[in-house]
């Protein structure tokens, strides 16, 4: 492969799963061959609180991102995707059971969560011209379920001081299945076609009356996988083939604060950070490995920032609304994306 298209590879593998839905799944790849979807600001407010009686709880997201640029290590656009449009729409069923097990004295249930995405690609990028004689282009495999999401949670009763709660929290622990749809032929798909695991811990404070901050701590480990996607564009001209590929290990952190002017609604801003720890890792039919296949400076390792404005209304004590809306920043190794995410939490 030639130099410049060896350098784009990084870019390429992480728009192929981490657009892959950049958004949900409960997990998101970390950077090149990172997952498709993780929580990135799917939740916000009031997340460490939680059911704390036996029943089912249904979340359902709409999401929608936009991507106009894809971001090299230097945080410049690179220069091998020209005009480039990536628009991805998801669509997230979401069910958590809480058990009637009482643990701690009555202090915290245990539950399990399932997450299933329907994930939809409307991707443009410029065919090389005499101006741009480097430009790639990226196939997506169009409509399509995604990953499942499913594990135990443990949910803790809120505490209470002077009559009112001041701190929830939750722990939980989960698998990301590759049961969704994946073409290694396809560059941008709806499943990563490898396991992972990520656990998380979510927590609330309310300092004063009518105010909130809350936060979840993620943490995503990836496991190998033998059909990596855009396999076929290394292994066409760079031999020896590729035998198994693993995603860097990463961890992101989502925050957020609201504040009450009205009974019932809340207005505020939430946010996200991401980062990756390590390179992607690349086992060779030949016994050699390599971590990367990039050049020209690029580390392949994503990091970002989005943060934007968001709100929560509760419509009923059995049905809550979200909407938030998240302005990308700082981005490493992976596209720049504008989303907006709108949830309901019905309880049962």
């Amino acid at each position: 492969m030639f130099r410049a298209n060896r350098s784009s590879l990084s870019l390429l593998l992480l728009l192929s799963v981490a657009m892959g839905v950049s958004l949900f799944s409960t997990r998101s790849r970390a950077a090149n061959l990172e997952l498709a979807g993780i929580n990135l600001g799917s939740t916000s407010f009031f997340d460490g609180f939680g059911r704390n009686e036996e029943g089912f709880t249904y979340l359902a997201y709409l999401q929608y991102a936009t991507s106009r640029s894809l971001k090299q290590d230097t945080g410049k656009d690179s220069p091998y995707f020209v005009h480039p449009k990536i628009d991805v729409f998801v669509m997230v069923n979401q069910l958590a059971y809480t058990l009637p097990e009482k643990l701690f004295n009555d202090t915290a249930h245990l539950g399990i969560n399932f997450i299933l995405p329907v994930v939809a690609f409307n991707t443009k990028f410029d065919a090389p011209s005499a101006t741009s004689p480097v430009a790639v282009q990226l196939d997506d495999n169009n409509v399509g379920v995604g990953d499942l999401t499913f594990g135990p949670f443990m949910q803790f009763r809120p505490m209470i001081s002077s009559g009112r709660p001041v701190f929830s929290q939750r722990v939980e622990f989960d698998v990301i299945a590759p049961i969704g749809k994946f073409n290694p032929n396809k560059d941008i798909n709806q499943s990563s076609n490898f396991t992972s695991l990520n656990p998380y811990w979510a927590g609330t404070v309310l300092p004063l009356p009518h105010l909130e901050l809350s936060a979840r701590l993620n943490f995503l480990y990836n496991f190998a996988t033998s059909r990596p996607a855009l396999e076929r564009l290394y292994a066409l001209q760079n031999p020896p083939r590729v035998k198994d590929a693993q995603a860097g290990q990463a961890a992101w952190l989502n925050f957020a604060a609201s504040y009450e002017p009205i009974h019932t609604l809340h207005i505020g801003a939430n946010g996200y950070y991401f980062m990756q720890f390590n390179l992607d890792l690349y086992e060779m039919q030949d016994g050699s490995s390599n971590q990367g296949m990039w050049a020209n400076g690029d580390t392949g390792k994503a990091s970002f920032l989005g943060i934007g404005p968001g709100l929560m209304w509760e419509a009923t004590p059995q049905n809550k609304l979200f909407a938030n809306v998240y302005f990308q920043m700082m981005v490493r190794n992976r596209a720049q994306s504008d989303v907006v995410n709108l949830r309901w939490v019905h309880s049962f």
